[in-house]
């Protein structure tokens, strides 16, 4: 029998507000289902020839890690210091106002400190004040530092991906830090001992293999701009004619795939082939679409 689930008023009524009274850095992380996200497919991570693809589980206490885990992190992180200045200046310049707090509709939406971008963000700054400051080597959790362990790389993963990278709260930091910059940088990090979630992995392995997230087929592309085509004949009287990688084109016409096969984009995507009939008879305006470049959402850049 499927478990009852719980009305929209009494998973508001859940949420609670109220700060733990340990330390944040006290309370463990609690990967609860409902808020986890499914670990990466194997064969997907493979596909795209990202590091250490297996089968592995959220739930279980091994993660199947790389043996030298904690030294590719290490690495991985000294490496982007040295690359990215904007990421050593938002591991700095944070003074932890807390004005991103409320602008996150996940913190919003679980009442759960550490989503708060602010506290997201801590979580990675502290292993850059323990392994990267002076005063962070000297005196530790005074100054705010903790070492990489394996309940802090749990804890990096369950919170990282609850993240959407709105960048509201960057919107609202008076110092102007990208706190989904950190996010990214974050799990850039994570991918590099074979730790994501399949919602990324997936969706991303299947753009490399087919030019969209969902894994269509170029001919069912095609027939599906046909079906509209049908659609837009029937409603208008108007018999419009989608060209498909024309050579020569004015314009390469590329959607997120979500236009073309899920409601109410599909209605979009109707509508742009109306107006491509119509810039193509009034100003001879050529538009081609592509059924192997069929996707313009932009999923490798969640996976970062």
């Amino acid at each position: 029998m499927a478990e009852k689930q719980p009305t929209p008023k009494e998973l508001l009524d859940r949420i609670d507000y109220q700060p733990p009274h340990a330390d944040w850095m006290e309370t463990p992380v609690d990967i609860r289902k409902g808020m986890y996200c499914y670990a990466s497919n194997p064969k997907s991570v493979a596909t795209l020839g990202l590091p250490n693809a297996r089968p592995w589980n959220p739930l279980d206490e091994d993660w199947k890690l790389p043996e030298n885990w904690q030294q590719i992190i290490h690495e991985g992180f000294k490496e982007r210091l040295e690359r990215f200045r904007s990421v050593k200046l938002f591991m700095d310049i944070c003074v932890r106002c807390g004005a991103c707090a409320d602008k996150c509709h996940y913190f919003i939406g679980t009442g759960d400190p550490k989503n708060m971008p602010v506290l997201r963000a801590e979580l990675l700054r502290s292993v850059y004040r323990n392994d990267f400051t002076r005063l962070g080597k000297l005196l530790g959790k005074a100054n705010g530092a903790r070492p990489l362990t394996l309940d802090v790389l749990k804890e990096w993963w369950y919170y990282l991906f609850q993240c959407s990278e709105c960048r509201r709260c960057s919107l609202y930091c008076p110092y102007g830090i990208d706190t989904a910059e950190i996010t990214i940088f974050g799990r850039e990090l994570l991918n590099l001992v074979g730790l994501n979630i399949d919602w990324i992995a997936t969706p991303v392995s299947n753009c490399y293999m087919t030019g969209n997230h969902l894994g269509i087929q170029p001919h069912a592309f095609k027939d599906m701009l046909d079906f509209f085509v049908d659609d837009i004949e029937e409603k208008t009287g108007v018999k419009v004619a989608p060209k498909y990688m024309k050579k020569g084109a004015d314009i390469l016409f590329i959607t997120p795939s979500g236009d073309v096969f899920a409601d109410p984009g599909t209605y979009t995507a109707m509508g742009y082939m109306m107006l491509f009939h119509y810039l193509e008879e009034k100003y001879g305006l050529d538009v081609t679409w592509s059924t192997y470049a069929s996707e313009g959402g932009n999923f490798g850049f969640f996976t970062s």
